[in-house]
């Protein structure tokens, strides 16, 4: 029986320490640089089980990252940087233009459609995640995300 209690127990510990599993990351993409500009967006759909937090972000391709949402005002929309973004369990998160996204700042080169670049995705529990950003025309229509 006591045994069988110590199995138990190193079987929980074990399994406490086991880092969550890495969320999901769907349809991750940023428009093409027109002209000389050194920022650029990027979008995604994420999906956690169990919940989780992401709280940062880098690429090789810019200078500094940051999360940002766009607050809607009466006469304009304006980014504000967010300390992290919450990842309910088992629910998608939309990152698009009209709302929470991945911020690049002094982009080393111009973002060019049909390249793409790596992203590392920092989440408060599953650790690090890297994801492909696909770069679209400036005026095509961005990926679906998928039904579930």
């Amino acid at each position: 029986m006591a045994r069988l209690a110590c199995t138990l127990l190193l079987v929980l510990f074990a399994a406490a320490c086991t880092p969550a599993a890495p969320p999901e990351v769907t349809n991750a993409w940023a428009r093409d640089t027109v002209g000389g500009t050194t920022n650029a967006a990027v979008f995604m759909t994420i999906r956690a089980n169990p919940a989780d937090r992401l709280i940062a972000a880098s690429t090789p391709l810019a200078r500094k990252t940051d999360l940002m949402t766009m607050a809607g005002g009466t006469n304009a929309m304006a980014m504000t940087y967010v300390s992290g973004i919450d990842l309910p369990a088992g629910q998608p998160v939309s990152l698009n233009p009209a709302g929470l996204h991945v911020w690049l700042d002094g982009l080393n080169q111009p973002l060019r459609a049909g390249h793409s670049f790596p992203l590392v995705l920092r989440f408060q529990k599953a650790g690090e995640r890297r994801v492909t950003v696909t770069i679209i025309a400036p005026a095509a229509e961005p990926p679906k995300a998928p039904e579930h």
